[in-house]
């Protein structure tokens, strides 16, 4: 019965510091973010390490001429949708040129690549191949 009279008496007092701590708990929350808080929020996903890159066009282009970054990353899409569906990453490192000539034209059967397609597929692989193992590896 106190407490009642209390804040019947008292109601603008109390409205007063009840509105007061509204702002401050609103205030807080529109604080700018902190630097941790803004570089984790810049930051993109880390790119896969089978991307291609530039260096590689240069690595494509000396097998088929024309190749432009836009075909390997192309292929790789391709493979990173088609390929590791089924297989899970399989690094284009882990077989030799030889392997990859028998595995690509039952694969790219079983994954109904068309003729364009597998063709970028398999120069994407072999571009990715050496520029990780260096050349005639």
């Amino acid at each position: 019965m106190r407490i009642v009279s209390f804040f019947l008496k008292n109601y603008r007092t109390v409205f007063l510091l009840t509105a007061i701590t509204i702002v401050i708990v609103c205030c807080k929350s529109t604080q700018p973010a902190t630097t941790k808080q803004v570089a984790s929020q810049n930051t993109s996903p880390p790119k896969s390490p089978l991307m291609p890159t530039e260096s590689d066009v240069a690595i494509a282009g000396t097998h088929w001429q024309g190749t432009t970054i836009d075909n390997l990353n192309q292929g790789y899409s391709i493979f990173d949708d088609k390929c590791t569906d089924c297989h899970g990453v399989k690094k284009p490192q882990d077989f030799t040129v030889e392997e990859w000539n028998s595995i690509m034209p039952k694969m790219g059967r079983k994954a109904k690549l068309d003729s364009t397609q597998y063709n970028m597929v398999f120069r994407y692989i072999l571009t990715k191949r050496e520029a990780l193992l260096g050349p005639g590896r």
